[in-house]
């Protein structure tokens, strides 16, 4: 399967890379992320949990960051396997500023996926998988916004 596409984040080129650089970043917005374990720069041992349709199934297996050109490509390998088969994702990355606040965010995926959750055929995982990309994007949009300022109790009164 392959996914490609184009994302734009409202936030400037080095924070991005600096968030797909950050495991708790990555820990909480790659979807059914369970565990993210570093091992060494840039390599984590991982456990993901995922559902297609009646099918679900944790992964285990690990999970790399590549800088091919640093603040503006990567590669991002996963590996994993679980009872229902094995999952494999290739995915390539490119930032570019937009304007000085926005950075765009291209990319290119190719995934394998066998054993039983095969099965359930490409258009089922074709759309799990755009589902994931869509999430895991949306999560990494929401973890570089700015929090709002916490109101205290006191100041409520």
């Amino acid at each position: 399967m392959r996914f490609n596409g184009e994302r734009h984040l409202r936030r400037p080129v080095a924070h991005v890379w600096e968030a797909l650089h950050d495991s708790r970043v990555l820990g909480q917005t790659i979807p059914g992320c369970r565990s993210l374990v570093p091992i060494e720069a840039g390599r984590y041992a991982a456990t993901l949990a995922a559902r297609v349709g009646p099918v679900a199934d944790t992964y285990r297996g690990a999970f790399s960051i590549e800088d091919l050109r640093p603040g503006s490509e990567l590669r991002v390998r996963v590996e994993g396997r679980g009872r229902c088969g094995r999952l494999e994702v290739d995915l390539y990355v490119a930032l570019t500023a937009r304007c000085p606040e926005t950075t765009t965010l291209r990319y290119d995926a190719h995934a394998t996926v066998s054993g039983f959750v095969a099965r359930l055929g490409a258009p089922a995982l074709t759309v799990a998988g755009g589902h994931l990309t869509g999430c895991f994007f949306r999560d990494l949009d929401r973890s570089l916004r700015p929090m709002p300022p916490r109101r205290s109790l006191a100041s409520l009164s």
